[in-house]
C-alpha cells in the first residue's frame, strides 16, 4: 500500500507500507498511529499521525496543521504525517487503503501548491 509521508522538515515522499500496515505506518510517524480527518483534505483521504505526538513534544507539522484547520480547532498536528485513503477493503471492511498513482499526483500537486512550493516530492523510498 502506497502513502505519502510529509515530515516536519518540509520533505515529502511516496512510501510503500508493508504488512502489518499499522506497524509500518507507525514507523513512519514514530509511534502509535491515530487516523484523523482534516477538513481541508476531504474524504476519502485521511491523515495518519502519531497518537502521542503532543505528549512527546514532537515538532509541529505546519502542513498537517493547515489541513486539519488548527486555526479553528486549536489542536496542532505534530510529527511526521502519512496521507492515505479510507474505504472498503477486499474483505468488505472499512479500512485504510493505499493511494493510486492518480491520488499521488493529485495530493503531491496540492501539497506543493498549498505550501507555496516549499514542500516538493522527493525520490520514492525503497
Amino acid at each position: 500500500m502506497k502513502g505519502i509521508v510529509i515530515t516536519t522538515k518540509y520533505e515529502m515522499r511516496v512510501q510503500e507500507f508493508l504488512e502489518p500496515v499499522h506497524k509500518s505506518i507507525g514507523e513512519a510517524v514514530d509511534g502509535w498511529i491515530e487516523i484523523v480527518h482534516p477538513v481541508r483534505l476531504g474524504r476519502p483521504y485521511c491523515m495518519v499521525v502519531n497518537e502521542e505526538g503532543l505528549l512527546r513534544n514532537l515538532p509541529m507539522n505546519v502542513l498537517g496543521s493547515f489541513l486539519y484547520r488548527t486555526d479553528i480547532y486549536g489542536s496542532p498536528i505534530v510529527g511526521d504525517i502519512v496521507l492515505l485513503k479510507e474505504g472498503i477493503n477486499s474483505d468488505g471492511e472499512y479500512d485504510l487503503l493505499g493511494l493510486t498513482e492518480q491520488d499521488i499526483e493529485y495530493l503531491c500537486n496540492m501539497v506543493s501548491t498549498v505550501s507555496g512550493g516549499q514542500i516538493k516530492l522527493k525520490q520514492e523510498a525503497e
